[in-house]
């Protein structure tokens, strides 16, 4: 094959693809050639010299052009004079390689000397000791003895932190530049530097405050040594000592796979478990630090009711037989729509699951709902028919695709997503535009920027849309084989065009017909959307529409990505956890919609008991505290006491993810299974199975004993979940798919792969045709003399998980309105000045902090903070609002 190259190492005859650096050549046929300063992950930059090896080609006849043949016939090899490279050269065909010769032994074995001459020795306490690829080189290559002198060691601090999450060992540093070039190449947060050169040379953090970045922790991963360490596993365990489990992570919709490291029963550390098709090998900060609201001694650990106004410890029984008298009691006093029921996205498949089951089949009823809060500013459909086809990768993403991103910072909603977005833009080729409402950090690896008016995102996609038809850019032959209604959408689109909607949106027609024309032409095109795109369903109809159009949906690589908030909001739209559809996305029969979270929560619900499952409405809001208040009978599902729980007349103790199995669904659709790993406080109980046990009270036969028994029954009654049994889910990946698409460098930890299962959309199904959709944006809301209040989502909240987590405290900020120095100059403001920020009567005060990144005529507080004020502001649900700012 043309593009096959083929060559020989070590005597041994091999084919790769052109362009393989020997080192991964080498990989094909199991001949590891050892690597400090090399990472599949990163540039290579051959700094370590570890991988030398003597490296010949073919001899050519200058005459001929071809190459020289020796007496038997063969090429006639000319070695280069110097060992070479191996992570930095590429193969070339008829290359002979030697790793093994005696001359690379020796540089190997120097190489290690050199690098031992400063090494402290100190393995039977360093963090890394176990599965330190430093230690099995110099086991393998390393000499010994050392002839230099010990008075001549490097000193250097030992406890240096470069931020207050990692801290370095800088006399353990090879200076190998993995953390400084991850930094710059992969989390695009180049705070990480070498100074000095030589024996001199270490590494220092340029940011204020040190080490400034959401990634951080990734560094302590691909350290070939112990240089790095995180502050909660520092000292805490060594490595042959733990039990790995894989698991999921439980805090936003990427669904990073992930090891917990447990020891007697204790989270030690979170560690990245790889998954190519959903986080590679990387984590975020959150994902590792915000774990340990699993220990913390707040948490529940039996059942409390409420007893002369206290809530007391009782048993199970007890608070289970209770809950079934009361409820059964409202049933059959005002029926079962008095009674309703809210459950948490961060609750898994199957909780959710039966948590809809127990309010249809039990107490007959669709009053369920989980649109609270974040859930509540963004909800979806569109992944249901358009979402991106089974096998998309993003991590593969590049030249001929074309990703839009609508309304999010990928950076602080969905951080993994932001680095493989990122780059497939800057490594590969992909053309990224980025349309929002404000700069995000993506402008910066973003061929494309957008930067629309808040409330017309809507309005820019149909202009998008329409551009695509003017343009002449339609798939018709998909189209007219998979859609109806196209002649319809087409007669409203005139009114949306460019030049339509430049003056709304305030983007240049010239502009959208650019950025339509790059997504429509592309060979595959991917559509993100997040919170601050708004909860619109005139723009999910829009994006929806635009991706028919062009083609780009029903394939790998091709549809839409909604970038839901909590880990399991894909999951939670799944099974039904709305009043107007069923598990799998069937419509609730008209006249039997059940009330929305919101309509539950008013004054005047016909509501008078519910159970509220891993939500806390209390918190959100003052008006959902005081119907809460003054429900008959209010029963909460919950880890720790919350404002909610404290205000339920029977408290029911859950247990965590990290302490029991299941199942979460992530933003592009892949079902993924978690195990359990550390044991439950007290007398916890998983979600699905107080359910079960409630349910029982009230006179059901539920069989369930265990999570994959429910899963069971879902890969029944739900057809999208076919063949989602947990067998299935756990399974591990092909053998080929792991020697050619797995890594494990920068430390000896392994962990089992297993990616998961996705479910297809309505658009790959062969005889599927969906309508295309036309909803009528709403005019933009005028600002009048005001400016306009965004209420974005922070990575590190106020949230009560991450409020357990002392180590994060410092990254949590205090509430503030971020304003642009073009308007604290209009507005006479400084950075600290106290500021009174009103809408419509509600009016918080806020001290102002001027940001760079924030444009003129915004101001932005971000939500889900001490005291909610972007919530009092613009209400649980919304987004942004017309504000009114002055001075105190």
């Amino acid at each position: 094959m043309a593009d096959q190259v083929t060559l020989t190492i070590d005597g041994v005859e091999v084919s790769v693809p052109k362009g393989t650096l020997i080192v991964e050549a080498a990989k094909r046929i199991r001949n590891e050639i050892p690597v400090f300063c090399y990472h599949a992950k990163l540039d290579p930059v051959g700094m370590c010299r570890m991988c030398l090896v003597e490296v010949g080609t073919p001899a050519i006849d200058p005459a001929t052009k071809q190459p020289q043949l020796d007496g038997n016939g063969q090429p006639v090899i000319r070695f280069m004079p110097k060992p070479t490279t191996a992570c930095t050269t590429p193969v070339s065909e008829g290359m002979v390689v030697k790793v093994n010769s005696e001359a690379a032994l020796a540089d190997r074995k120097a190489v290690l000397e050199f690098l031992l001459t400063s090494h402290p020795l100190d393995c039977p306490v360093c963090d890394k000791g176990g599965e330190c690829p430093l230690q099995d080189l110099t086991i393998r290559h390393g000499p010994g003895k050392s002839r230099f002198d010990y008075e001549d060691k490097q000193h250097f601090p030992k406890k240096y932190p470069l931020g207050d999450l990692i801290v370095l060992d800088m006399e353990r540093c090879v200076i190998c530049a993995r953390c400084v070039r991850f930094q710059s190449e992969v989390a695009y947060d180049p705070v990480l530097a070498i100074e000095e050169r030589g024996r001199h040379a270490h590494i220092v953090t340029y940011s204020t405050p040190g080490f400034d970045s959401h990634y951080s922790g990734n560094t302590t991963d691909i350290c070939p040594v112990g240089a790095l360490t995180t502050r909660d596993f520092r000292f805490g365990a060594r490595a042959w000592e733990m039990t790995n489990i894989p698991s999921v992570c439980n805090h936003c919709s990427v669904g990073c796979n992930t090891v917990l490291g447990t020891r007697t029963g204790e989270i030690k550390r979170i560690m990245p478990r790889q998954n190519e098709a959903v986080n590679e090998i990387w984590i975020c900060d959150k994902g590792r630090f915000g774990h340990h609201f699993n220990g913390s001694p707040n948490r529940l650990t039996t059942p409390l009711v409420r007893k002369g106004g206290e809530l007391v410890e009782a048993s199970w029984g007890e608070a289970l037989s209770l809950v079934a008298e009361k409820f059964g009691a409202i049933k059959q006093a005002s029926g079962p729509n008095a009674l309703g029921g809210l459950a948490g996205a961060r609750l898994s498949n199957e909780d959710l699951y039966l948590f809809q089951k127990f309010f249809r089949q039990v107490i007959g009823t669709n009053n369920v709902d989980h649109r609270l809060g974040l859930s509540a500013a963004l909800e979806d459909e569109t992944a249901y028919t358009v979402g991106v086809g089974l096998g998309t990768d993003l991590g593969r993403a590049g030249k001929g695709t074309t990703i839009l991103v609508v309304g999010c910072d990928l950076d602080e909603e969905a951080p993994i997503l932001y680095l493989r977005v990122a780059a497939a833009s800057c490594k590969r080729g992909a053309h990224v535009i980025n349309a929002g409402g404000r700069r995000t950090k993506l402008d910066a690896q973003a061929q494309t920027s957008l930067r629309y008016r808040y409330g017309t995102a809507a309005h820019l996609a149909l202009g998008l849309l329409a551009s695509v038809v003017q343009q002449g850019l339609v798939a018709r032959e998909w189209l007219d084989s998979h859609t109806s209604g196209f002649a319809d959408l087409e007669k409203a689109l005139p009114d949306y065009a460019p030049d339509k909607v430049e003056k709304l949106t305030g983007l240049p027609a010239a502009d959208i017909t650019a950025a339509a024309k790059a997504f429509a032409e592309a060979e595959n095109g991917i559509i993100l959307f997040g919170l601050e795109a708004g909860n619109d369903p005139a723009l999910r109809a829009a994006l929806e529409a635009l991706a028919l159009v062009t083609g780009h949906a029903g394939k790998a690589n091709n549809g839409i990505i909604p970038v839901l908030p909590h880990a399991n909001s894909r999951g939670a739209a799944d099974m039904g956890l709305v009043p107007h559809r069923l598990p799998g996305y069937v419509p609730v029969e008209a006249g039997r919609v059940g009330l929305s979270a919101q309509e539950m929560l008013v004054e005047g619900s016909p509501v008078k008991g519910m159970l509220i499952a891993g939500l806390d409405p209390a918190a959100e809001s003052d008006v959902y505290k005081a119907a809460l208040d003054k429900l008959d009978f209010l029963v909460v599902q919950e880890l720790l006491l919350t404002e909610t729980a404290q205000l339920a007349d029977v408290v029911l103790p859950a247990r965590g993810t990290a302490e029991r199995d299941g199942a979460f669904t992530n933003a592009e659709r892949r079902v993924q299974a978690f195990d359990a790993g550390v044991p439950a406080p007290g007398a916890a109980w998983a979600d699905w199975l107080i359910l079960t046990a409630i349910a029982g009270q009230m006179g059901a036969d539920w069989p369930y004993a265990s999570a994959d028994g429910v899963m069971a029954e879902i890969t029944q009654t739900v057809p999208l979940y076919t063949g989602m049994e947990f067998e299935n889910l756990v399974a591990p990946v092909s053998l080929a798919r792991k020697t050619s698409h797995y890594i494990y460098e920068g430390m000896s930890f392994t962990a089992d792969v297993r990616e998961g299962v996705q479910w297809p959309s309505l658009a790959e199904r062969e005889s599927a045709t969906i309508p295309l959709r036309f909803i009528a944006p709403a005019a933009p809301a005028s600002k009048g003399q005001g400016l306009t209040l965004v209420a974005p989502r922070r990575l590190y909240d106020a949230g009560r998980l991450l409020a357990e987590a002392e180590l994060m405290q410092p990254h949590i900020p205090q509430p503030q309105v971020l304003v642009s120095r073009t308007d604290a100059q209009k507005l006479g403001l400084a950075n600290g000045d106290v500021v009174s920020v009103s809408q419509n009567g509600t009016s918080v005060t806020l001290p102002v902090q001027i940001n760079r990144l924030v444009s003129e005529g915004i101001v932005v507080v971000p939500r889900n903070l001490a005291g909610r004020p972007a919530e009092r502001l613009v209400g649980p649900g919304g987004l942004f609002s017309s504000v009114k700012v002055e001075k105190i």
